[in-house]
C-alpha cells in the first residue's frame, strides 16, 4: 500500500516484527530522606529500590545523583568517598563505582569539602524475581554525609532512579 489512514481501527493477528527493544517497562525513583553520617569504610546503604523486572531478559538502568560532605581531620590525605551502585544491598554485588574526591589536600585537619557526582549502571539480572537496587557510599580516607551541602540540608538532590528496560 502506498499509505495508511490513521482514522480506521487496525486488528493485528500474528507478531509484530522489526519493532525493536529498548522501552521503558517502568520507572522507580526515591530521593534521600535525611542525610546520613558515616565512618565507615565498608559499603553503607544510602538508598534502597525494589523493582521486579517483568521478563528475564529485561534490563535494569540505574541512575544516582548525590550530595557528599567529606571531613578531613587529623592530618588525613586526599579525604574520598565512593558512590556506589549494587544490587542486593550495601554488601551485594557491585555495579559501578566513582570517586568523590578531595584532591590533593594533604594534612586536611578539620576541614569540609562538598561534593556532588553521578553515576550510572546497566544491566540485565536474568530473573523475574523482586530484585533490589542500592545506592551506597564507602569512605576512604575521611568521614562523609550524604546529603550535606555547605552545611545545609540538600537530601533532596541526592536521589536514585531504577528502570526496566524491555530487551
Amino acid at each position: 500500500p502506498t499509505g495508511i489512514d490513521l482514522s480506521q481501527t487496525f486488528a493485528f493477528t500474528g507478531s509484530v516484527t522489526g519493532a525493536g527493544g529498548g522501552k521503558v517497562l517502568q520507572v522507580k525513583s526515591s530521593i534521600l530522606s535525611s542525610s546520613v553520617y558515616t565512618t565507615s569504610q565498608t559499603s553503607t546503604g544510602i538508598i534502597s529500590i525494589s523493582i521486579t523486572p517483568s521478563a528475564t531478559s529485561s534490563y535494569i538502568l540505574a541512575m544516582a545523583d548525590c550530595n557528599y560532605q567529606t571531613y578531613g581531620n587529623d592530618n588525613t590525605s586526599n579525604p574520598y568517598g565512593n558512590m556506589e551502585i549494587r544490587q542486593g544491598g550495601a554488601s551485594g554485588t557491585l555495579k559501578t563505582s566513582k570517586r568523590m574526591y578531595w584532591v590533593a589536600v594533604t594534612g586536611a585537619t578539620n576541614q569540609n569539602h562538598d561534593e556532588n557526582g553521578s553515576v550510572q549502571a546497566y544491566w540485565t539480572p536474568n530473573t523475574t524475581s523482586a530484585i533490589t537496587v542500592d545506592l551506597c557510599l564507602v569512605n576512604g580516607k575521611s568521614t562523609g554525609r550524604v546529603g550535606l551541602f555547605g552545611n545545609a540540608d540538600y537530601t533532596n538532590a541526592t536521589r536514585l532512579t531504577v528502570f526496566e528496560i524491555g530487551a
